[in-house]
């Protein structure tokens, strides 16, 4: 059985979240409001960590539980047919 799409979309956003983290975008952040100097290397990478955090906070959880309710309702619909095809 595959996994919803839904599922592989949160992980996406969330290991892409990971990687800029590793990569120091939030140092990078303060450029965004003038309070660091950094020239555009710096304000592409805090504008794509600030763009992937919100993404991560709003976007993934709700991916997430839709995901694993449509995991949970195929799981339960293939042993419903399974046990209607074996009577």
């Amino acid at each position: 059985m595959r996994l919803p799409v839904m599922l592989h979309f949160a992980w996406v956003l969330t290991v892409g979240f990971l990687l800029l983290h590793l990569a120091g975008g939030r140092d990078c952040v303060g450029v965004l409001s003038g309070t660091r100097e950094g020239g555009v290397a710096s304000l592409a990478l805090g504008l794509a960590y600030t763009l992937s955090w919100f993404s991560v906070v709003l976007l993934a959880p709700p991916l997430l539980l839709a995901g694993l309710a449509r995991l949970a309702l195929q799981r339960r619909a293939s042993r419903q047919q399974a046990l209607f095809s074996s009577v």
